[in-house]
């Protein structure tokens, strides 16, 4: 079987009825979604199948909600198939996902931990004051002398997601971004796109929900893993156990290496790439990064027949 890596999406990739059909094929998916409605108390099966989609938008219902449905689709990939994956990598919140696959978290820690993530993250930073921006066509070194002249105290500026050579996401204090997106007008993109998210994710902005998610992150469970996740705060295989916590803090507050995480796992050896979840989001990046490697995203039970003949 071909050297395959294991990629759950972030944030953005949601959608009202995902998991659904999942749900109506499998008896263990609809195991899977039951428990999830039993461990958070409150009925977020539905929230996926029917919405609304402003709900489901919230960070602290979309948090867990990723989490649940790529890991049902997770279940039942490696259940059809009997697939070995080589390495696991996640974008932000799909970062949790690989570590719940891998094993780290159990089922009913990851979704809570998620939920509290969301949550924390919501609350970092008061309503309308941080923000982040996608620059398309993103020139780095024009980028950055820009944010560092900018930037002071809280009113900051800074590279949240180094998704592809191509695509920067900044986050920080909405003030800031507006101001480095007009000094970089004409010079450092081709298009800037502000983003309808909750707040100033991945940036200082985030200490001190980090700080707290440290604490939360200390009162669960350390189990092994059985394979390595490519980390976003570095971009290294990490399969030791106790350096997660540290990794996870981190994250909160660091950009999320994208572009680098996926050029460590083409450099280890993967043959073929799987996006486990909803959308396309990580493979159209992949795509872009690794042109040479094969990448397929793995939503529903017909993408699943259609890699029978892929994976071997």
């Amino acid at each position: 079987m071909k050297r395959v890596g294991v990629v759950f999406p972030g944030q953005g990739s949601q959608h009202v009825g995902m998991g659904k059909k999942l749900c109506d094929q499998f008896d263990s998916v609809k195991q899977l979604f039951k428990m999830a409605d039993d461990i958070l108390d409150f009925p977020i099966t539905n929230l996926c199948f029917e919405g609304p989609e402003d709900e489901l938008r919230q960070t602290y219902n979309t948090q867990p909600s990723l989490l649940m449905l790529s890991y049902a689709v997770w279940q039942v990939l490696e259940k059809e198939t009997g697939i070995k994956p080589f390495l696991f990598a996640g974008h932000s919140l799909g970062e949790y996902t690989a570590l719940l696959a891998s094993g780290f978290f159990t089922f009913e820690d990851a979704l809570k931990i998620t939920r509290k993530r969301g949550l924390l993250m919501e609350d970092a930073c008061p309503k309308g004051k941080g923000g982040m921006v996608a620059l398309i066509g993103a020139v780095m070194d024009k980028i950055e002398p820009v944010l560092k002249e900018v930037s002071h105290g809280d009113y900051v500026a800074v590279p949240a997601n180094l998704n592809s050579s191509e695509q920067v996401v900044l986050s920080g204090d909405v003030d800031a971004l507006k101001e480095s997106v007009e000094r970089l007008k004409g010079i450092g993109y081709r298009k800037a796109v502000f983003l309808n998210v909750s707040g100033p994710f991945h940036s200082p902005l985030m200490g001190k929900a980090a700080e707290k998610l440290k604490e939360e992150l200390s009162k669960i469970s350390k189990n092994d893993m059985l394979m390595p996740v490519v980390c976003n705060v570095d971009a290294v295989p990490e399969q030791d156990k106790n350096r997660i916590q540290d990794k996870l803090y981190r994250q909160m507050l660091s950009p999320v290496l994208w572009e680098s995480c996926v050029k460590r796992m083409a450099k280890e050896g993967v043959e073929v790439f799987l996006e486990v979840g909803p959308q396309k989001v990580l493979s159209n990046l992949i795509k872009r990064i690794a042109q040479d490697i094969p990448c397929y995203n793995v939503e529903e039970v017909e993408d699943i027949e259609a890699l029978r003949g892929i994976l071997s």
